[in-house]
């Protein structure tokens, strides 16, 4: 007999706020809802990067990420459906309304943030 241990109901994805994880395997991964709260590149002040790689899936329409390896920046545009994995700098942005990344991580990781102008490290977050 198998047993049941959590709902196989599906659930919608609609994020509400910037950042909601909704599933999770505890110490292994997690994935949440990231909706970029800036128009456009030019509104992401800071970059962040974890100390491990994130995979981003741009779904509910087109968005971006202004990414920066230590050398130089990019803006990735993405359609809805495309995917990155990303482990350097980054901020996200939106293109369309209602646009937002699906994003898988580890549950314990390190997330130092730069200033986007100057480059000089802001603050470091442990997570997990």
């Amino acid at each position: 007999m198998i047993e049941r241990h959590q709902s196989i109901t599906p659930r919608p994805l609609h994020p509400e706020r910037r950042w909601e994880v909704f599933s999770s395997d505890p110490d292994f991964w997690r994935v949440g809802l990231y909706r970029p709260e800036n128009i456009g590149p030019e509104g992401a002040l800071e970059l962040e990067r974890h100390s491990c790689p994130e995979l981003f899936v741009c779904l509910g329409g087109r968005a971006g990420l202004v990414l920066y390896d230590g050398f130089a920046e990019t803006v990735v545009e993405f359609e809805s459906g495309e995917e990155l994995l990303v482990s350097g700098y980054h901020n996200g942005f939106i293109i369309d309304r209602g646009a937002f990344f699906l994003v898988v991580e580890r549950t314990s990781f390190t997330t130092e943030y730069i200033d986007r102008k100057t480059r000089l490290s802001i603050r470091k977050v442990t997570t997990g």
